[in-house]
Formats: structure tokens, C-alpha cells, sequence
């Protein structure tokens, strides 16, 4: 099957360019040919510099110009007016296309969206999609390739398995990004922006050494890397279903502890990863109620590690 690059592989390009891998080796992490991974930088490079906004923004462009040349409908005036002609007399679009066979019904239904809204009045279901029964939506390769929190294994009274997440700040694009320990609810944070690059090095960093089995995400886009972050941690990385928060439930509370030192829609232009770490140390020190008033640290570190 055709594969196109997207923006997660093309943050994943850039990522392993600044680390000074080929272009072999790019292609082989991403399931490329090389000469793909080699075409995709030359195109999509500006003043010789490969970039992910500015590669996407090419990208896009070059292919919106493909299509319009492609066009057919759009490219003849006669086949639009007899296109035209035969909706108003109440021909769907595979009639038009089995009887005449001007182009196919599905490019009548694509000019329609796309030029032509004003003739949705004559379709049967006025232009409304309807998925074919059993079957579902198509899932992009970033989300087909993620792994569903219900594959999860069951891990009682072991460490080293995560939760993460990340907290915003008012610009949004500055981040604190947490992980929790759910057996001992045990703190690692770090200030982060909310590129995905950064929060997969904060990960490779932070579990160099310490014991890491799972790691369960949100469903943010932030955690695009996770197969990388899977491969240099060692990890098995799961994700949560979208809007149940409580599936994270370790991470969720502890979140809301650390919001006492970052308030929500306060500015994180003003704090430094130092502060992070103080406001780390200070709950990874708290007594816990449901450790029997044990400290995180405490359990964390007395904890054995059971493999699954």
C-alpha cells in the first residue's frame, strides 16, 4: 500500500537529521524507501533547511496544485453543464456516470463538495456521508498504530508502570510534562514546550534509570513519538480513550496536586525547570494517605520490580 509522509514522520525526519542519521536509517525507522525519505528533504527544504512547518506547508501546496490540474470536471465547462443539466433532473451521480460515463460518480460527488455545494439540493440525501453498516472510520497511521489502554496488562503491587501527561500553562505552548508511578505515586516532571521532539528527549532522559514497564498516555498530539519513545526507554506505551481522564486516574490526581504550585491559566513564560523540580521534591516528600502515610519517594524506592 502507497504510504504519504505526514507531519509525524516529518517530525521524526527532522529529529533524527539533528542526531546525524542517514538517510538509510530515517527511512528504515519510518518503513520508507530511501529514496523517499531523500526526495521528501530536497522538495520540501527551504534555503537548504529542512523544517516541519515549512515542509508541510509545501507539501500541501504542491499537492493542492496537483489536483487542481487533475481536475476534470472543474477543467470543462461542457461536462459541468451537462453534469448540471442531468442533477436538476433528478439523475444521482452514478447515473450520470453508468449511462453517459462522463467521468466516475465518485469524482461527481468530490466536484459537488468541493465547487458545486449549491447542487446538493438534487442529491437523494442532499450531500449527507453515510458509512456502509459494520464498518468504522478510518484511523490516520498515527492513531491505527497506537496501542489501546484495553490491551493493558494488570500490574498489582509492581513499580515502573506510568502515567503521562501534560500540563498547559497560558501560553499553551509551554508545558509541564508529568509522569506518575501508579503503584507509588512517584513524580518525574519537567518543563517542556509542547513539541513532540522535547517531550520524547524528556522521556529518553528520564528513564535512563528508573525502572519503566508502561508508560499510559492522553491522546494528545504531543505524543507522536511514542514509538520512539518506546524503542530508547524500553517501555510498552498505551493510550487512554478520549474524554475518560479517570482511565489515568494516578496521573489525573497528581496533576491537580502540582496545580497548587502552577495555577491553571497562569503563565509559564516566568518559571524555569528548577521551580518544577522544587515543587517535584516537595510532593514526592508528602505523606499519602493511601501509602499508610508513607512518602512517595519512600515506596518508590523500597518497591521491588516484578516483571510481567
Amino acid at each position: 500500500m502507497h504510504k504519504h509522509i505526514k507531519r509525524d514522520d516529518r517530525i521524526c525526519i527532522v529529529l533524527m537529521l539533528k542526531r546525524g542519521h542517514t538517510y538509510i536509517e530515517i527511512a528504515k525507522e519510518l518503513g520508507f524507501h530511501r529514496t523517499t525519505i531523500s526526495r521528501e528533504i530536497k522538495r520540501n527544504s527551504y534555503d537548504k533547511i529542512y523544517k516541519v512547518a515549512k515542509a508541510n506547508s509545501l507539501a500541501k501546496l504542491r499537492r493542492i496544485s496537483s489536483k487542481i490540474n487533475k481536475r476534470i470536471i472543474e477543467n470543462n465547462s461542457k461536462l459541468r453543464k451537462d453534469i448540471h443539466r442531468y442533477l436538476k433532473k433528478d439523475f444521482s451521480p452514478e447515473q450520470i456516470s453508468g449511462v453517459f460515463g462522463f467521468t466516475s460518480h465518485m469524482a461527481i460527488y468530490r466536484y459537488i463538495n468541493r465547487s458545486a455545494p449549491q447542487m446538493k439540493k438534487y442529491l437523494r440525501r442532499q450531500g449527507k456521508k453515510r458509512r456502509k453498516y459494520g464498518t468504522k472510520a478510518n484511523l490516520s497511521r498515527y492513531q491505527a498504530n497506537k496501542r489501546s489502554i484495553h490491551s493493558r496488562p494488570i500490574y498489582d503491587y509492581t513499580k515502573g508502570h506510568w502515567e503521562g501527561d501534560t500540563i498547559v500553562g497560558k501560553e499553551r505552548s509551554l508545558r509541564i510534562i508529568t509522569y506518575v508511578d501508579r503503584f507509588s505515586g512517584y513524580l518525574i516532571a519537567g518543563y517542556s514546550t509542547a513539541k513532540a521532539d522535547d517531550i520524547y528527549l524528556h522521556a529518553k532522559n528520564n528513564f535512563k534509570s528508573k525502572s519503566c514497564l508502561t508508560i499510559t498516555y492522553d491522546n494528545g498530539s504531543e505524543f507522536a513519538l511514542h514509538k520512539m519513545i518506546e524503542r530508547d526507554t524500553g517501555s510498552l506505551v498505551y493510550f487512554a480513550d478520549k474524554g475518560k481522564p479517570q482511565q489515568r486516574g494516578a496521573n489525573e490526581n497528581v496533576n491537580g496536586l502540582l496545580r497548587q504550585y502552577f495555577p491553571k491559566g497562569s503563565s509559564f513564560a516566568t518559571i524555569t525547570d528548577r521551580d518544577v523540580q522544587r515543587a517535584v521534591r516537595i510532593l514526592n516528600n508528602r505523606p499519602r494517605k493511601r501509602l499508610n502515610y508513607l512518602t512517595p519517594r519512600q515506596v518508590f524506592k523500597s518497591a521491588s520490580q516484578e516483571l510481567i
